[in-house]
């Protein structure tokens, strides 16, 4: 499988780009946003690469980053979510944005992308939304919580091993008061929210 690729644009186009590489010029497709900030053809550039083999086609996707391609390969995944249409989805969309948007559940900003009814993007959040809350607390510090206190962050983080999952743990945090919780000790804290889970 390619999995990434460097050399000189050939041509460049809104939706594919040809990248010269060992005297092989390689057609990927790409997001209206990639191809903003591709360079002009003459000039090098590189790829991160979905490669998509079917009995009847093969394909290359390029990628700047391979959070993009994370997202793009998660999207892919879903029942009635084809190349073009997630492809579609990053040239509206950034990637923290579109995140975003799939864990806040805004179904009608998911209805903007093109090839995406109603069904469809609710399909989106039902598949998507826990796996990108997850992603989300397992990559932030304790400065970064949502109560932006170490102590709630632990209180998370016991939770999460005790096998509560993101909805569980965010429903329960939800009933005590955060404010007053904060004067607390942490394992005062988590006994309050174990009540609730």
């Amino acid at each position: 499988m390619i999995a990434r690729i460097s050399g000189k644009i050939i041509q460049k186009m809104p939706s594919s780009v040809i990248i010269q590489t060992g005297g092989i010029g390689f057609e990927i497709l790409i997001s209206g946003r990639t191809f903003e900030k591709l360079p002009d053809a003459g000039k090098d550039a590189e790829l991160d690469i979905y490669t998509h083999v079917r009995e009847d086609e093969l394909r290359l996707v390029g990628f700047f980053t391979s959070k993009e391609k994370e997202l793009f390969l998660k999207l892919l995944n879903i029942s009635g979510i084809s190349i073009k249409i997630a492809l579609s989805a990053f040239s509206i969309y950034g990637t923290d944005e579109l995140k975003n948007i799939i864990v806040n559940r805004e179904v009608d900003l998911i209805k903007r992308i093109p090839g995406i009814g109603k069904k469809l993007a609710e399909r989106v959040i039902l598949e998507l939304r826990e796996k990108l809350s997850e992603e989300a607390f397992e990559g932030m510090g304790p400065m970064q919580h949502l109560a932006g206190d170490e102590k709630m962050y632990d209180v998370r983080k016991a939770l999460k091993t005790l096998g509560y999952n993101s909805k569980e743990i965010n429903k329960a945090m939800a009933k005590i008061d955060i404010k007053n919780a904060k004067d607390m000790k942490t394992e005062d804290i988590l006994k309050l929210v174990l009540r609730e889970v």
